[in-house]
């Protein structure tokens, strides 16, 4: 007969069991499998807000541009300006990739000696070496690709010193080209002012294209392009007028200082004869 074991054993429940091991590796590749699902959607979601935030900035600064181009063809005028020698420049001049102009109503914020007339060039450039390091930094790219540049004098006409003052409208561009429409012809043309056999020798052009059309092509959004209206123009002879009321007025002023002076003669003969009679 066999005698009692010194060691009992005890049957754990149910309710007591551990986790097998393989049980822990099923839990653990699960819980992989949902944390390499979060990683993939929260980085595809960042990526994607920072796809749309980049295409918006780019489209902001593309709206900012043609804003700025718009509100300044609106304002074109008439006004030819003196170059740095002894010649004018055309109210509006321009070729297939840049162009410049006289505009009304720029406001002088910063109380610079000048007038509210403006002379301003569009045209594509890079950035000068003396510009501001975080601009150059910003818009300076070892793409091939340009900026838009606005350029305004600071004068209407200039001198042998006057330069003017660039500032970037947009960048990433790789190309611009630049129409003129002829209303009286109804044609586009690459360059203004149009070349006129019949034109005289050493006059001022002060015509103006009816529209500006402008295609540009950048990085970003592939080619754009828009046309401008630009505002309707009446040429008088203000000149002429006014010099024709200075002779009239010359004129007018001369026949009465001639009455005058017969009137005056009159008088002075008439004194003289009564101091003839008083004598005798």
């Amino acid at each position: 007969m066999m005698s009692a074991s010194p060691f009992k054993r005890h049957r754990t429940s149910g309710s007591e069991r551990g986790f097998t091991l393989i049980e822990l590796l099923v839990v653990l590749v699960i819980v992989s499998i949902i944390g390499i699902g979060s990683y993939s959607l929260l980085e595809t979601f960042f990526n994607t807000d920072r796809v749309l935030t980049g295409r918006a900035e780019v489209m902001r600064r593309l709206s900012m541009a043609m804003y700025r181009l718009d509100d300044d063809l609106r304002q074109v005028t008439v006004r030819p300006v003196k170059n740095a020698y002894s010649g004018y420049e055309p109210a509006f001049q321009g070729v297939s990739n840049e162009f410049e102009f006289t505009r009304l109503g720029a406001a002088n914020l910063t109380g610079e000696p000048r007038g509210q007339l403006q002379r301003l060039h569009y045209g594509i450039g890079f950035p000068e070496e003396d510009s501001d390091r975080r601009d150059r930094d910003r818009y300076e790219e070892d793409d091939g690709s340009a900026l838009l540049l606005r350029s305004r004098w600071s004068v209407l006409d200039r001198g042998p010193d006057s330069e003017p003052v660039a500032e970037p409208v947009l960048d990433g561009v790789i190309d611009m080209t630049v129409r003129y429409y002829d209303g009286e012809n109804e044609v586009w043309l690459a360059q203004w002012p149009p070349v006129a056999t019949d034109s005289t020798p050493g006059a001022v052009d002060v015509r103006l294209p009816e529209a500006v059309e402008i295609t540009l092509i950048t990085q970003t959004t592939g080619e754009m392009r828009r046309v401008f209206s630009l505002p309707e123009y009446t040429i008088t002879a203000g000149s002429g007028s006014g010099s024709g009321s200075s002779s009239g007025g010359d004129a007018d002023s001369a026949d009465r200082d001639d009455d005058s002076g017969s009137g005056s003669s009159g008088s002075s003969g008439g004194a003289d004869e009564r101091s003839e009679d008083d004598a005798r």
